[in-house]
């Protein structure tokens, strides 16, 4: 259950008790001193009054909730809940403009699933779908709370690290890349991914779509060597495969 609706619910039953004790304590209180229809009147009064303003807290605590929730909804992937396209072009530009005037590390980190398609129609949308959701998960479970994972589209993902240097980016992917090769989905073959890598630096600034290309450009690398790998820079800049293949691409 979202964690906004469960306080929602809780905190409504509580002002509901605490609502039914008030008006039980006012409606003794006031018939200890008197019963005539003056006081019955403001009595009935006061109690509506409060009422009233119980049902417009409600309705405005809930309100705030449905946006919040419409907000998720505009800014995450349905099917994976991960954030879309559309917050990576938010959270990028401006975890960018951080790293280039403050010279923070910064990694980025583009995966694809390989063979998707082949997925798809081997398999069907369904068991497509079912690795989307497996691959998101891995992908959440193993970054920071200051990290976000993307569904960038399709089969593709991104990884956004601020304040990481290449090397523990590395060992972030290094560590994804293991863990997909665990994920068992019935009657299905072994899921692969390639991972292209890069990180800010002084070439970069003020060049958030040259940073972004890069890293496109090594993920294509990595898919153009034949799958299945991890093809990252070196501090200075230079292209490196991270790791052999180890496991023999039978799809």
């Amino acid at each position: 259950m979202n964690k906004k609706k469960y306080y929602y619910i809780i905190f409504s039953i509580i002002i509901i008790q605490l609502s039914i004790e008030f008006i039980f304590l006012f409606i003794n209180f006031i018939n200890i001193f008197d019963s005539t229809s003056s006081i019955i009147f403001y009595k009935d009064l006061i109690i509506f009054i409060f009422t009233l303003s119980i049902a417009l807290l409600f309705i405005r605590f809930r309100k705030e909730i449905f946006n919040s929730d419409l907000e998720s909804m505009a800014l995450k992937d349905s099917l994976t809940d991960l954030y879309n396209r559309r917050y990576f072009d938010i959270f990028y530009e401006n975890i960018f403009a951080q790293s280039s005037r403050y010279n923070i590390p910064l990694s980025l980190i583009m995966c694809d699933i390989d063979y998707f398609k082949k997925i798809n129609d081997t398999y069907g949308h369904e068991k497509g779908d079912a690795v989307l959701k497996e691959v998101a998960g891995v992908l959440r479970d193993n970054i920071r709370k200051s990290d976000i994972a993307v569904r960038f589209g399709g089969e593709e993902f991104i990884l956004c690290l601020p304040s990481t240097h290449i090397a523990d980016a590395i060992d972030v992917a290094r560590k994804i890349k293991q863990m997909i090769l665990k994920i068992e989905i019935k009657d299905m073959k072994k899921i692969t991914i390639s991972m292209g890598i890069t990180f800010y630096r002084e070439e970069f600034k003020n060049k958030p779509h040259d940073l972004f290309k890069r890293m496109d450009d090594l993920l294509y690398e990595a898919k153009n060597r034949g799958r299945n790998r991890i093809i990252s820079e070196d501090h200075l800049g230079g292209i490196v495969e991270v790791e052999e293949n180890p496991w023999v691409d039978d799809q």
